[in-house]
């Protein structure tokens, strides 16, 4: 795909994610890109821009530059996924906000021992909004797009109306707790 025009995209913006437009470009997005027996990797990268189709993007320049970190699947369920009652274990495509600068453990090179090094400020499931944008992806790979002007009244009604009540209902920032003790 080639570069969209110069002022053609926007910042990604969730309608229930709590984050005024103008701090959006200080969010990172944050994905469990793959598990492997017991590792879980997270890719970052900075936040993303969506063009008139819905597509998510990155400039040229970022698209491949993201942090990785390992961490073990058990240990993510423990600090993230059970202090929110999430009651699924993590799966690949589970997809972050994430205020404030990284945290040092996407340096390092090791699995963590402890989630909490890699956020420094709230994180947010923004899951359903990133898959929503997948599909709008794909959709738009497979022909024309057709313009909202030609959607009947009805349907942009149906559609403003969810907006509006999933804005209303901002996403809460997710807890992140202590990693559980080892047993000697």
């Amino acid at each position: 795909m080639t570069a969209p025009p110069p002022g053609s995209t926007v910042a990604w913006a969730p309608e229930d994610l709590p984050v005024p437009a103008e701090q959006l470009a200080a969010l990172s997005y944050v994905v469990v890109e793959e598990i492997v027996g017991r590792l879980l990797l997270l890719l970052r990268w900075s936040w993303p821009d969506v063009d008139c189709y819905g597509r998510l993007l990155w400039p040229p320049s970022s698209e491949y530059a993201c942090d990785a970190a390992a961490i073990d699947l058990e240990l993510m369920q423990a600090q993230l996924y059970t202090p929110n009652r999430v009651r699924r274990r993590p799966r690949c495509g589970d997809t972050f906000a994430v205020a404030g600068p990284a945290g040092p453990g996407w340096q390092g090179e090791q699995a963590l021992d402890d989630l909490r090094r890699l956020f420094s400020g709230p994180v947010y499931d923004v899951s359903a909004d990133a898959h929503e944008a997948a599909r709008f992806a794909y959709h738009a790979s497979l022909g024309a797009v057709p313009s909202a002007a030609l959607v009947d009244r009805r349907t942009r009604d149906a559609q403003a109306d969810t907006l509006r009540s999933r804005a209303a209902r901002p996403l809460r920032a997710l807890r992140i707790g202590a990693p559980p003790r080892r047993s000697r």
